[in-house]
């Protein structure tokens, strides 16, 4: 009887101690969802103010933040009004995600004005990496 009541409690504990695990990895990998409205800003990143492609109305654009194996979700909204537009992300393998690597015409067809997108991929190597718009006019003074 005390062997089947201390085996029980080794169940509940290490039953608790699962739950508790689990539970902190579903806190730590979740979800990174970015809603972005991407549209002409004045800027100088040349020293040279005119306008360029911004997000939410900055410049320099926003930092993605993700840790391995979270699934990093941008909404893009291109309200650019007179620019097809896409998102190019560098250094990210995008392994069976290839469709969310945004290169206008190598991966996706441009994004249109007035158009949303939504590019979902997982964070799969830790480390620094970059995103840029892709399109032909877009890409020198933009998203860098």
């Amino acid at each position: 009887s005390s062997l089947l009541t201390f085996v029980s409690l080794q169940i509940i504990i290490m039953h608790k101690f699962l739950l508790l695990v689990l539970s902190i990895c579903s806190f730590a990998i979740a979800d990174k969802t970015y809603n972005w409205d991407i549209t002409w800003v004045n800027a100088a990143p040349d020293g040279f103010e005119r306008p360029v492609i911004g997000i939410n109305g900055k410049w320099p654009l926003p930092t993605i933040e993700a840790h391995v194996g979270e699934r990093v979700t941008v909404i893009a909204h291109n309200k650019l009004g007179n620019e097809t537009t896409s998102l190019h992300f560098h250094g990210l393998r995008q392994f069976q995600t290839n469709t969310m690597d945004g290169p206008s015409g190598v991966t996706q067809c441009p994004i249109p004005p007035g158009s949303t997108i939504t590019y979902s991929f997982i964070a799969d190597t830790a480390g620094t990496y970059w995103y840029h718009c892709a399109y032909f006019s877009d890409f020198c003074f933009n998203f860098n």
